[in-house]
Parts: C-alpha cells; structure tokens; sequence
C-alpha cells in the first residue's frame, strides 16, 4: 500500500507502541488465517490505522505468536476481532486492485510481478469481496473512474483525488452508530485525499521519467521533477485543508481503546508524513522507521 498513515514512534507511550504493533501483527496474522500465507504480504499502516479507527468499544486482548519473520520469540498479537476481519478483508480488496493496476499499466518486469501475485491472490480476493462486497463495488467503481482521467490525462487535481478518497469513505459504512458513520466518512474521505496527493507528490520525479500518469504534471509545471515553491505552497495549503477537516471529523467520532495512538497518527504523524514527502526524504524515513520499529 501507500504507509503514510502510521504514528511518530518517539511520541507513543511505550504501552501505546506495543499496542500499536500487536495490531499490525494481529492484522498479518489475520491475513493469514483468512486468506493464506501470500495475504501477508499486503499487511500495511494504513490499514492498521483503519483496525484500530473501526475498534469502537471492543476490548483489546493480546496473544503471544510466532510468525516467519519473528521464528524464535513470539510476538504479542492482537487476536481475532471483528475490525481486525473487516481490515483483513478490506486490505485484500484493495490490495488486489492495486496490483490489477500495476499488471495493466505497470512497466516490464514489474508488470509481470503484479500479474503473478494478481493470480496467487485471486481465490483471497474473491472470498474478501464476498464478505465486503459494497466495498469491492466502490473500489471498482471509482478505480475505472480514475482510470478514465489517466487516459484523459486530467489536470484537475481534485477530480482524481476524490475517486481515492470516495473508495476509503466507503469503509463508514461498516460503522452501526448514525451520528459516528457520517463522522468516520469525512474522516475516511479526507484521509485518502491526503494519501493519493502525497503518493502523487513522492512519486511525481519518477512519474515524469518513467511518462506515467501522475495529476500533478498537468496541473503544475514542475521542473526536474520538482514544484516550484509557489506550486508546492499552494499544494499543501490543500493539504492542510483537508487535514482540518479530518481533525474535526475525528473529534466527532469519540475515544477508543486506541486514542492515543489515532491521535498521534492524525496530529504527528500525517504532518510528519508530509513534511518528509516534500523535503524528499519520505523513502528514507520510511525504511528507517520500518528497521527501527521491527515491524
């Protein structure tokens, strides 16, 4: 997936870390237990955001395990819940269509790898579809919308943006309560908006040399793969925009078992995850953030 949704681990309460990463085991070990060994492979932050968001008032146990990427010492997993099998489910469908994506429109070889995993995920994919098939409708819908503007080659930045964010608002309808499905939607909406733009803004040097579509070119006139200042502070004003919007949704939706960690993710570690993907330093982070973290 993307990674941009994920918490500042400085600023977690040791508790609040271990918590966080029982989640993300317990969501690799429930890709795994639903869907088979290759799901693994999909585990990512922003779905474990989504996990932990969806919790409402679900108490949180925790499970010592083994995986294959922590052989000796068991790990501290959250066990099986109804978020953890809604993210499950949702990170499948999501993270299929994605490859799809990259099997038709990627570059060879890595066309050939989507292609592949496409195959060994498809039998996952169907069940997961099954189970969410509103979801799995969005997530077609609005990905061949979008698809359409690629080949249009849109320059309208929002268009684009909605059809990603339409997918994630999409996920509120799994919320029971009224009053805190309106909120977890514009909440959700927000949230992808951010992401599709930051995925845009990381990847818009490679984009360029590779002539693959990414909004940005059009809209702005970047040089040598970059914005010019007044391109990239008008793209972030937007940024930020949004990320109004999501703070005040989130305000909405009241505290769980995981508010220390939502919140860190929403007031640190989306700024955090901005800041680095327009100094160019998000890969970097990124990676050092995955080895020191051990996830």
């Amino acid at each position: 997936m993307y990674g941009y949704v994920r918490p500042v681990k400085g600023e977690l309460k040791v508790s609040e870390f271990e918590r966080f990463q029982g989640v993300y085991c317990g969501l690799c070990h429930e890709l795994a237990r639903k869907f088979g060994f290759f799901s693994r492979f999909l585990v990512n932050y922003d779905f474990t955001f989504l996990a932990m968001l969806l919790a409402g008032d679900e108490p949180v146990a925790m499970c010592p395990r083994r995986c294959p990427a922590h052989p000796v010492r068991k790990r501290a997993c959250l066990e099986s819940c109804q978020s953890l099998s809604l993210a499950a489910d949702m990170t499948v469908v999501l993270g299929w269509w994605k490859l799809a994506d990259g099997a038709k429109d990627g570059k060879f070889p890595a066309s050939v790898g989507c292609r592949l995993a496409c195959l060994a995920l498809k039998r996952a994919y169907d069940r997961a579809a099954a189970r969410q098939p509103q979801f799995a409708a969005a997530v077609e819908e609005n990905l061949a919308a979008l698809q359409t503007l690629e080949r249009e080659k849109c320059a309208n930045l929002d268009a684009a943006a909605d059809k990603f964010a339409s997918i994630l608002r999409s996920i509120s309808g799994c919320v029971a309560d009224p009053a805190r499905q309106r909120a977890a939607g514009e909440l959700l909406y927000h949230l992808g908006r951010i992401i599709y733009i930051l995925d845009a803004a990381d990847d818009l040097a490679e984009d360029i040399k590779t002539n693959s579509y990414n909004p940005l070119r059009y809209r702005f006139q970047p040089v040598n793969g970059r914005l010019s200042p007044e391109d990239e502070k008008l793209l972030r004003t937007g940024l930020q925009h949004s990320h109004n919007a999501l703070v005040s949704a989130y305000a909405l939706m009241g505290e769980n078992a995981y508010g220390g960690i939502l919140s860190n993710t929403i007031y640190l570690g989306l700024p955090a995850a901005t800041q680095a993907v327009f100094a160019g330093t998000w890969n970097a982070s990124a990676k050092i953030h995955r080895k020191r973290s051990n996830l």
